[in-house]
């Protein structure tokens, strides 16, 4: 397996491969260690060894989305819809819905052919080169708003804090500007 995550030591995306023995990962640009969490593993219904736990955060909710570069499918929806587009704006109905069904066609190979990853909640690390399990869920947006809220309130609890840390820091003007009124 390989993980892809935001090294915290460096401020950049770092991929790193590891197995079941591993304890930690180094980043692969600034060589700092990721320790892992105690029992990020565990077994399925049918045996199989799965990742129950996220090896950078060590949060338990993970999901399943498919390993495709997602900028990618949007330009290739957008490049069927403006040919299709401009087959219908011709007057050209049988070209128009050929080049859908083919667009189409194509989603429907990359959808069938395209390995999934898991991805964690909450620290967004990517994981590759698991077994498939019944036990990994698909996407739920009730948990990642959950997510998205709770960061949203750190990063601006952390805002807050740092204004109040300068506005204790910063020399008070009060008396120089009622000097001058």
């Amino acid at each position: 397996m390989n993980v892809t995550y935001f090294c915290k030591a460096c401020d950049k995306v770092s991929r790193a491969a590891f197995d079941a023995s591993a304890t930690a990962v180094n980043c692969s640009r600034c060589a700092a260690e990721q320790a892992f969490p105690s029992s990020f593993l565990g077994e399925d219904s049918e045996g199989n060894s799965i990742l129950e736990r996220c090896t950078i955060c060590g949060s338990h909710e993970l999901y399943y989305r498919k390993q495709f570069n997602q900028r990618l499918g949007i330009g290739i929806i957008a490049l069927g819809s403006t040919l299709s587009t401009i087959a219908y704006a011709n007057h050209n109905l049988f070209w128009t819905f050929l080049i859908l069904f083919i667009f189409a066609g194509v989603d429907l190979l990359f959808y069938i052919f395209m390995k999934n990853l898991l991805q964690c909640y909450k620290c967004n690390s990517e994981f590759r080169g698991f077994d498939e399990s019944p036990e990994y869920e698909p996407f739920n947006l009730e948990v990642h708003e959950k997510y998205h809220q709770q960061r949203v309130r750190l990063e601006r609890a952390e805002k807050e804090r740092q204004w109040l840390e300068q506005q204790t820091q910063a020399p008070s003007d009060d008396g120089v500007h009622e000097a001058h009124d």
